[in-house]
């Protein structure tokens, strides 16, 4: 394997790297609590979340849904 090849090989395993942290690595953020009532989610991209009911969703523009859902 030359340089270029280990080169490339590294750049692409930090950017999967940062895209898995940046998905499902971030954790919960400050101040949001377990069981929070005001959370909103996008039905297709569900780790797109708000605290706020009239949000969109960043990706597809859907507006967000409650995560209790109606029958919860």
């Amino acid at each position: 394997m030359d340089l270029t090849q280990m080169a490339v090989t590294a750049g692409g395993a930090g950017l999967i790297g940062l895209t898995l942290w940046f998905f499902f690595g971030k954790g919960a953020q400050p101040g949001s609590k377990k069981g929070d009532a005001g959370r909103y989610t996008c039905p297709m991209h569900p780790w797109i979340t708000s605290s706020q009911p009239a949000a969109d969703c960043l990706i597809c523009g859907m507006k967000l849904t409650s995560e209790k859902g109606p029958n919860k």
